[in-house]
Parts: C-alpha cells; sequence; structure tokens
C-alpha cells in the first residue's frame, strides 16, 4: 500500500513537472524567439551600414565643400547639395537609434534638430563668435543649418564675398563629421552590449530600442507632418516649421524616414534589402499575425499618401485644396501610433518611458 503512494505521488509529480514545461514553453515568450538573434541582426545589417554610410557621405560633404571653397561656382555649390541631401537620407534610418553611443553624445539633437533659426546662424556669422556645442545653438548647428545656409536666395553670393559665412559653415559640417566618427568608434565597443541586452526593463537595450522605434514614428508624425499642419495649434499651419523647408525635400525626408521605420520594423538590411529577424517576425511568434499585417499595410498606405505629392510640404500646407490629403496623410500616421506604441509594445511586454506632449 505504502509502496503504491509512493508511486503515486512520483508519477503525479513528474506528471506535474510536464505540465510546468508545457505551459512555459508555449507562454514564455524568449523560449522560442531569439530576441537576441533579432538585436543581432539589426545592430549588423541596419545600425552599422547605416552609420558608416553617414561617415562616408559626411567625409564626402566635407570634401566637396573644401572644393566649393577653393573654386566657388555655382556647379560646385550644386555638388556639396547633393552630398548634403544624401546624408539627410541616410540620417533618416541613424536617427531611429537614439540610445547607446548616439544618445550619450547627444547626436540625434544636434544633428537633426529642426526647425532652424536663420536670425541665430545670422547673429553667430555676424559676431564670429559662439560655441557650437551649446544647447542654445541647436538649432543652429546640424543638417538644417546647412539647408538654410546652402539653400537660401543669398547663398552662393555670401559663400562667394563673406568669409565669416563660409567658415560657419565649415564648422557646422566639421562638427558633424566629429561626432560621427566618434559614434563609429564608440559602436565598436557597444555593438556586444546592445546585442545581448533582451530584457524588458527600461534599461535593457531592447527596450530602449522599442522606445526609440515608437519615439521617432512619433516625430515623424508630429514634427515632421502634425505641427507644420497646425494639429498641435488649433488647426492653424505653422510652415515655419517645415523640414528642409529651405531645399524643399521635406516629403523626400518623410518618405525615406517611414521607409526606415518599416526596415527596420522587418529587420531588413540596409544595404542589400535582404530578410531578417526584426518585430515582425517577434510579433508572428508571439501569434500576432494579423497585427503585424495591420502595420506593414498601414506603413505601405502612409508611404504611398506621402510619395503622392508632387510638391513641397510647404507648398501643399499653402494650397487649400491640399487640405484633404494632408489630413488624411497625418491620420494614417496618427493610426499607426496605436498599432506599434500600444499593441505591439505591449505584446513585447515594453514599457514606453518617453514623454510625449501632443497625445495619440
Amino acid at each position: 500500500m505504502l509502496k503504491r503512494s509512493v508511486g503515486f505521488v512520483l508519477i503525479l509529480s513528474v506528471g506535474l513537472l510536464f505540465s510546468c514545461k508545457d505551459k512555459e514553453d508555449k507562454d514564455g515568450d524568449d523560449v522560442a524567439f531569439d530576441k537576441g538573434a533579432m538585436l543581432e541582426n539589426v545592430s549588423a545589417n541596419i545600425i552599422l551600414p547605416s552609420l558608416l554610410q553617414l561617415e562616408t557621405e559626411i567625409s564626402d560633404l566635407k570634401s566637396s565643400f573644401v572644393n566649393f571653397q577653393n573654386a566657388p561656382t555655382n556647379a560646385n555649390l550644386e555638388q556639396v547639395k547633393l552630398e548634403w541631401k544624401a546624408s539627410y537620407l541616410t540620417w533618416q534610418t541613424l536617427k531611429i537609434f537614439d540610445f547607446g553611443p548616439i544618445r550619450n553624445i547627444g547626436f540625434k539633437s544636434a544633428t537633426g534638430t529642426y526647425p532652424v533659426d536663420p536670425s541665430k546662424i545670422e547673429a553667430n556669422i555676424n559676431s564670429g563668435t559662439y560655441n557650437l556645442a551649446a544647447i542654445s545653438n541647436l538649432d543652429a548647428v546640424g543638417l538644417n543649418a546647412l539647408d538654410y545656409l546652402f539653400f537660401n536666395s543669398d547663398a552662393l553670393t555670401e559663400f562667394q564675398n563673406n568669409t565669416a559665412y563660409s567658415n560657419y559653415t565649415d564648422e557646422v559640417i566639421s562638427k558633424i563629421y566629429n561626432e560621427t566618427q566618434s559614434i563609429v568608434s564608440a559602436w565598436a565597443t557597444y555593438e556586444s552590449t546592445f546585442n545581448e541586452s533582451t530584457g524588458t526593463s527600461s534599461t535593457s537595450a531592447f527596450s530602449e530600442f522599442v522606445n526609440e522605434f515608437n519615439r521617432d514614428f512619433e516625430l515623424a508624425k508630429t514634427a515632421k507632418v502634425g505641427i507644420p499642419l497646425g494639429k498641435a495649434n488649433l488647426g492653424l499651419s505653422n510652415p515655419d516649421y517645415v523640414e528642409a523647408r529651405y531645399s524643399g525635400i521635406s516629403f523626400d525626408l518623410l518618405v525615406e524616414s517611414v521607409k526606415a521605420l518599416k526596415e527596420t520594423y522587418n529587420g531588413t538590411s540596409f544595404t542589400n534589402g535582404s530578410a531578417g529577424l526584426g518585430f515582425g517576425d517577434y510579433l508572428v511568434n508571439l501569434e500576432r499575425t494579423e497585427l503585424d499585417d495591420i502595420i506593414n499595410d498601414k506603413f505601405d498606405i502612409i508611404i504611398s499618401n506621402a510619395e503622392a505629392f508632387s510638391m513641397t510640404l510647404e507648398e501643399a500646407i499653402n494650397d487649400p485644396s491640399m487640405e484633404s490629403d494632408l489630413d488624411e496623410l497625418y491620420l494614417h500616421l496618427q493610426e499607426m501610433v496605436v498599432n506599434i506604441k500600444t499593441d505591439m509594445t505591449a505584446a513585447f511586454g515594453v514599457l514606453i518611458t518617453y514623454q510625449d506632449n501632443d497625445g495619440d
């Protein structure tokens, strides 16, 4: 009788063990999906290639500007503008990853702040005394400062006749160049930390990645589109807040930004477009295939709507016939926030830790 009882207990214990193990296999997110492999793919095939491409393009911009300084012709200025645009388009991918070395030196703010303040730039040039690393100069440096310096209506004349104007531009370019070099060096050390930090605590690399992915999308919605349209200002448009206002490439930047977010979401290689592990794969693993489809479809709709404009964003804002098209674009951006910030993030078990002030 005693032997039977012991045997029954042993069988029951083993049964419970396997039952718990089965439940762990089904419910444990990390058992079947390798988040470390996903982070390795993102760092090796998206972050580092975009960083290295930006390094090359900023170096090319620096060289072409030196050539322009030596021979300040319109043709040489046009070449400088091409190098600048290439850098700005690549920046749309890299800016997603505002953590680790990029955050440590405030690279996103120093490189991508807009709108630019032309009066501050002119005051700096005229005084000859300024600290480009100061927080007060965030709207007088970076790629948008170059947008003003290269594309304002008096740019060529200023470059040809005002040494201070040319020197200031050179310093803005050198600042971006030097900071890019610094991040390239720092990522060599940080990459392994990023790849191995797969937890969901607020300080983990995975959590920071999810947060910055969402924050970058919200900046596309709010800063690139919403604020210029007046969505945060009782419907009163703000063309002064248009990104890259002087060159008129705001829609190009929006399209590139959303494409970069979609490719990052899907783990698509920056260099050759090959498939890799991304957020979408994680959702499918969590049996959220429908949400993955919704997110990819919405990305495509946003890109298609943005590509349909054949004018600059400022021109569209000032054209009453474009109001409904702009509203539709903004609505799709707004709807996507729910998909990724609420539904996707909850599925991943990650908390949103950044602050936004415009609502979803």
